[in-house]
């Protein structure tokens, strides 16, 4: 019988903090899958943890990696999609739950619209209220305000994170974006062949917005979807959290926020990727 080629490959990354985090997840996502074919690929820094074990014999469609970086999202992105065979692949939070319908709008959109080079969908937390997951591209002012005291201390500080955020935006209807955050992030295969995948050199913050800004410099558009909707639980951070600064990892977030400006400002000069 021939192999049926995958329309999608869900990359995931096992966290040992929350062990159990997973399987929630992978029950949802299996359950609103059909008509879309999966390929499930589950990086782990502790292979040997006994969860993982308990996730295979629960899901034994999945591929489990070991990758001793796997607290480093973009290698351990990287090395997921490396192994995948699918049309598409995805980045997603395990505390999101898929809904009927959303995998499917996604890929029926990616096929329909081939200049489209990445989609996400619209998450609401369990009240249904709006969760943003978009983003104006990221710009010296809106990093000032969201990294800096600056952000308590500028008067239009808060009209330049409104306008980042979006929140004048209709939510409830599609529209072309600058930035998808990689907590919900399909890409089309041609995307990682044309511009490759994730910059490595990112360690804290910033991956998903530097490989949203190396697609659209290459032609490719990315469209937030409101049809597709996925549900934010009450576990894991929720996505409008990346727009915060964590205090513990202050100096990685101030080298990724000089990457990412110095790429922006540097190209096509570039730096290597």
């Amino acid at each position: 019988m021939e192999d049926i080629e995958p329309d999608l490959a869900v990359c995931l990354i096992h966290n040992p903090t929350n062990p159990e985090g997973l399987f929630p997840f992978l029950d949802t996502l299996l359950a609103h899958a059909d008509p879309v074919a999966l390929e499930i690929i589950v990086v782990a820094s502790q292979p040997e943890h006994p969860a993982l074990v308990r996730l295979e014999r629960a899901f034994p469609e999945i591929t489990i990696l070991e990758n001793s970086g796997a607290d480093h999202l973009a290698k351990a992105r990287n090395h997921a999609c490396r192994l995948a065979a699918a049309r598409y692949f995805s980045f997603w939070d395990e505390s999101l739950r898929p809904q009927p319908g959303c995998l499917a709008t996604l890929i029926r959109f990616l096929d329909e619209t081939p200049e489209a080079g990445l989609a996400a969908p619209r998450i609401v937390d369990a009240e249904g209220m709006i969760q943003p997951s978009v983003r104006s591209a990221p710009s010296l002012a809106t990093i000032l305000c969201l990294h800096t005291p600056l952000g308590r201390l500028l008067p239009t500080a808060p009209l330049i994170l409104k306008h980042h955020l979006l929140l004048e935006q209709d939510h409830l209807r599609s529209f072309e974006a600058q930035w998808l955050l990689d907590t919900c992030l399909v890409v089309r295969r041609e995307v990682a062949e044309d511009i490759g995948l994730l910059d490595e050199g990112f360690t804290a913050h910033y991956a998903d917005a530097d490989y949203c800004l190396r697609a659209r410099q290459a032609g490719w558009h990315l469209h937030y979807l409101a049809e597709a909707v996925a549900i934010q639980s009450g576990t894991g951070s929720p996505p409008v959290a990346a727009t915060k600064p964590n205090a513990s990892n202050t100096p990685l977030l101030m080298s990724d926020c000089t990457r990412l400006l110095l790429k922006k400002w540097l190209r096509p000069a570039q730096l290597p990727a």
